[in-house]
This record gives C-alpha cells, structure tokens and sequence, in this order.
C-alpha cells in the first residue's frame, strides 16, 4: 500500500515539474528571441536562424545612441519615485483604517472599493484627461504622480489591509497605554511589520511605472518628457522598422525590472502568500 502511494506522489512530482518546464519554456522563448535578435544585423533579422551569425554587441551601443535614452531614464526615474512613494504610503494608510478602525458603512466602502477593480481604465481614461487638460496639467509629469498620492490602487489597499487583520490588536493596546496615538502607532508599529506586503506593493508599482506606455502617451507631448517606454516607439518608422535595435533597447529597458523582482522575490511571494492565507 505504500510502496503505491509513494509513486503516486512520485508520479505527481514529474508531472508537476513537467508542466513547471512548459511554462519556463514557453516565457524564455520569446525572451530568448528578443536577445538574439538585439545581436543581429538587420539584413538578418527575418532570415530562419534563430541565433545570429554574427553577434552585433554594438547595436546596444546604437541604440541608446539614436534616442535620448538617459533623458527617458530621468524622466522615468522622476516618475517613478514620488509614484512609488505616494502608492505605498497612501495604500498602507487607507489598509490601516479599513483594518483597524469601526466605522459606519466600512464594509459597504470597502466593497466599492473592491468593486473599483472590475472598472476598466478605459472608462476614467476621458474625463481624466479633461480634468488635467482644464487644470493645465496636460505634458507635465502631475498628471503621471498626483494620482498615486490619492489611495494607492484599490488591490494593493486590500492587499496590505488583509496582512495588517493578522496582526494582533494586543499591540496596538499597548501602544496606547504607553501614550501612542493613532498615527504613531501606524508609523512606528503597523508599517515595519508589513514590510512584506508593503515590498510586494513596491515591485507591483515599480513594474507598472516602469512599463506604463498608455499613461505618458496621452499627457506627454515634448519629446523631451518622454519616458523610456514611450521611447522605444521612436524606432518605429514611417515606412520601416529597426527591429534589432529596438529589441536591444527592450532588453536594456527590461534588464532593471527583472534585477529589481529577483532581488526581492523573496518578499514578494511572502507579501502575496501571508495576505492571501489570511480570510475577512
């Protein structure tokens, strides 16, 4: 009986790690397509050969060349922080309210709030843009920053919410016979025990800054605010397009996205998998 049960779980083990290996190859792949082309001439790139002949490193150096590549760093760069910033606090403030205060209609709010979610943004899309088109904010960088200060996204507030209902309230009671209020204990308790939903919150709003195209393509006009997703659009012809430059640039464009989430994968998946196994 258990020599059966044993292949079982054997058996289960393969398939399982079979399946795993699918799903790898079927992520790689396109990535892999995207580095070896970025190595290519453009005579070669829509030959058979998916390695290049010739390893062309210098189309790296060429693309970063042919568009202001560092000023569509920058650019993202002073998006990035203050949005990062902004999301993280506010979303852990609104969390700490829905998981710490009783308030009337709180859990009515809290299922709009969730309920926000299924809104697509194509819905908001137009009457945002005539709000900061009326406000003058239109090819400035407020309308890509301001918004992240205001709540923080509704996933990430449910998120960081459902990881601070399992702290126990023990703490902040103590707090509050040792004179803390309610923001002390909030800044001083709450957030550096949620560091792990609070990173998750991090990389989900780092690869989303980092990636946006759509936002930047509606409020920025100037080339010279251009961000380094918008940017790779310039590779884009009229009539042509310089593929093996444009994949080198993706992959330079991809590399910190992938450093950033390697380096603390760790959390992410602790951030995800503590607020997920904690229920109301």
């Amino acid at each position: 009986m258990n020599h059966t049960v044993n292949q079982k779980i054997n058996l289960a083990r393969i398939v399982s790690f079979l399946i795993l290996i699918a799903g790898a190859v079927v992520v790689l792949v396109p990535l892999a397509w995207t580095f070896f082309t970025s190595l290519k001439s453009p005579a070669e790139v829509f030959k058979d050969n998916f390695f290049p002949t010739v390893w062309h490193w210098s189309n790296y150096k060429n693309a970063v060349n042919a568009i202001p590549f560092f000023t569509f760093l920058k650019n993202t760069i002073i998006i990035l922080i203050p949005v990062m910033i902004g999301t993280v606090f506010s979303a852990a403030l609104c969390a700490y309210g829905f998981a710490r205060f009783q308030f009337r209609g709180k859990k009515f709010l809290f299922l709009v709030l969730l309920a926000t979610m299924m809104l697509p943004s194509q819905v908001t899309m137009i009457p945002m843009f005539i709000m900061f088109k009326e406000i003058g904010w239109v090819d400035t960088f407020l309308p890509l920053i301001v918004p992240a200060f205001f709540g923080g996204g509704a996933f990430n507030i449910f998120l960081i919410r459902q990881f601070m209902r399992g702290i126990p309230r023990d703490l902040d009671e103590s707090a509050f016979v040792d004179g803390a209020n309610r923001m002390q204990i909030f800044t001083k308790i709450l957030l550096p025990l949620s560091m792990s939903p609070l990173i998750a919150v991090s990389i989900f709003t780092f690869m989303g800054v980092w990636n946006d195209f759509q936002g930047p393509l509606i409020y920025l006009n100037s080339n010279d605010k251009y961000t380094l997703a918008l940017g790779l659009s310039m590779f884009k012809g009229l009539y042509n397009v310089e593929w093996n430059m444009l994949m080198a640039a993706t992959i330079l464009i991809m590399l910190p996205a992938l450093v950033v989430f390697f380096a603390a994968q760790k959390y992410f998946i602790e951030g995800i998998s503590i607020s997920s196994a904690i229920k109301g």
